[in-house]
């Protein structure tokens, strides 16, 4: 059984939800927020990690995680061909003619989101800069943790798409879905098809902390006091018309701060329109900033589509609750990604070349020596059995021969140790062997007593035996034993014929008296003309 870690490392608060996965599937066993402090950013991402990893209940096999931040470039390229080696062959030049630095500065992987009729790929790449995610993977290396996947944080929801359609229930209709996770600093986008899966993504900067700065300049307050009465009384018109003047002007604030999001989301489901020739039909929100009342409503107003809150699916309700579910959305979906086998799992993961995940060489190295040891004692037996069996059989075969030799030198005057040869030889009608006759009367003798049923009481008065017939004369106590005596006898392979003859009671009228006579001739037995 696997534990399964997905890390969100927001730049307000980081979350984690882990999975226990097996062969029949997975289920939600815990989650946990910690909030970042004010600060220097990875000292605050550092220490927010290390209280969250020091939950008992968040210990983990493994650990995924999403790049963080703005340092992400995406890109979506169209390639003429569907071969993944050709794919692998073209993109670095594809990439490098969309950088302003040399290649070798960047790391980068894709994500296939759809091919047409195998003659065309349309492909998102991520890149990130080295020093950007040697400076993230050095932080957990400081705090002994490895992630075993760095992937993109809008292809995280490739799994939600693929393997929990259920929380799109209701959107079955419509040509694609957006998920918009609206961060603290950042929003990321991915639209998809339930059941299908991914087909763009892209990250931008902007979300929650634009409302909150809009509401600081509205009442003249300081950023963290708006961004707490955000959190606590916050709410979009739909909501605040009841509430008062001051929830009034605050959601005119939070209108204010929303229109560059809007900006971004406009011009991004076009551009998704513009590739897929189809239209985003409906929109589900995840994030901190979901949670914020109204929202929903008031970005399905601007965008003229349906938009509700993400809720998970209902195996992580009893871990997760519902008002907690949207923020942990990308945490449950990297845990998702963990569990993943086949064409449900991403290929994207930024740990390649020099990041590459080592954890997997270290077990197969720690194995490889004591394979070797097992391969090399189990090659030494086999030597050693080898050597052996052919001492063994050499000896034997000596032993063969000799006897072979023996044998031929008294019969035939000569020896011969090949057993074909010899056989032939023994068999050659010119041959002292072939004087010997094939059948003896010893042998016949015991072939019929042998052949007698011992459920039938005979007597044989007279038995007389040659190379080619016999007859017997007995008594029996009915004829119906006699035909018993005759079928078994029938059934040698040399008795070619039983002929039974006369059957005539006995003086006293007790018994009956018979004669057989069996004709001899074995299979391939020449017949001796008279």
């Amino acid at each position: 059984m696997a534990r399964i870690l997905g890390l969100d490392l927001g730049s307000y608060a980081v979350k984690g939800v882990l999975f226990e996965s097996n062969m029949r599937g997975y289920a939600t066993k815990a989650y946990a927020e910690v909030r970042r402090a004010e600060g220097e950013r990875n000292e605050t991402l550092k220490a927010a990690l290390q209280e969250l990893l020091s939950n008992p209940a968040l210990q983990a096999d493994q650990v995924i995680i999403a790049l963080p931040g703005p340092a992400l470039m995406t890109h979506t390229f169209t390639l003429p061909f569907a071969d993944p080696k050709r794919i692998e062959a073209a993109l670095p030049f594809e990439v490098e003619s969309q950088l302003p630095f040399d290649l070798s500065d960047v790391v980068f992987d894709y994500q296939v989101t759809g091919q047409k009729e195998k003659t065309s790929s349309d492909v998102l790449v991520g890149v990130v800069r080295k020093e950007e995610l040697a400076s993230l993977l050095g932080l957990f290396t400081d705090l002994n943790v490895t992630p075993r996947i760095v992937t993109h944080p809008g292809i995280t929801y490739q799994n939600l798409f693929l393997q929990t359609p259920a929380a799109f229930e209701g959107f079955e209709g419509v040509d694609a879905v957006a998920v918009v996770d609206i961060g603290h600093e950042r929003t990321t986008v991915a639209i998809g098809r339930p059941g299908v899966g991914l087909e763009f993504a892209r990250t931008f900067s902007g979300g929650g902390k634009d409302l909150s700065r809009a509401l600081a300049a509205e009442f003249q307050t300081p950023l963290p006091e708006a961004h707490h009465w955000k959190e606590v009384h916050g709410a979009m018109a739909s909501v605040a018309a009841s509430q008062g003047p001051d929830a009034e002007r605050a959601a005119g604030a939070f209108l204010r701060g929303l229109q560059p999001l809007l900006r971004e989301l406009r011009p991004t489901f076009k551009s998704f329109t513009a590739r897929s020739r189809r239209q985003v039909g409906a929109v589900v929100l995840c994030g901190g900033t979901a949670r914020l009342k109204g929202l929903a409503e008031q970005i399905g107003k601007e965008l003229h589509m349906p938009a509700r809150v993400l809720a998970l699916p209902n195996e992580a309700s009893s871990t997760v609750p519902p008002e907690a579910q949207p923020q942990v959305a990308q945490a449950y979906s990297l845990a998702l990604r963990g569990q993943a086998s086949g064409a449900k799992a991403p290929r994207f993961n930024l740990r390649r070349g020099e990041f590459a995940f080592k954890g997997d060489y270290d077990y197969v190295k720690d194995k490889v020596g004591l394979l070797a040891s097992f391969a090399a004692t189990l090659l030494l037996l086999l030597i050693a059995s080898g050597v052996v069996r052919n001492s063994v059989l050499a000896r034997r075969e000596a032993q063969v021969d000799a006897l072979l030799c023996a044998t031929t030198q008294r019969i035939l005057g000569t020896c011969e140790t090949n057993y074909d040869r010899a056989l032939n030889l023994l068999r050659g009608v010119e041959s002292p062997a072939a004087a010997l006759p094939q059948q003896s009367a010893i042998n016949l003798l015991a072939e019929v007593t042998q052949r007698i049923p011992a459920e039938v009481p005979v007597k044989l008065d007279r038995i007389q035996i040659d190379l080619e017939r016999i007859i017997l004369q007995g008594e029996a106590d009915s004829s119906k034993e006699i035909d018993t005596l005759t079928t078994a006898l029938k059934g040698h392979r040399c008795f070619k014929e039983v002929s039974p003859g006369k059957v005539e009671k006995t003086r006293d009228g007790s018994k009956v008296s018979f004669r057989l006579d069996i004709q001899v001739q074995c299979p391939n037995q020449p017949t001796v003309e008279s």
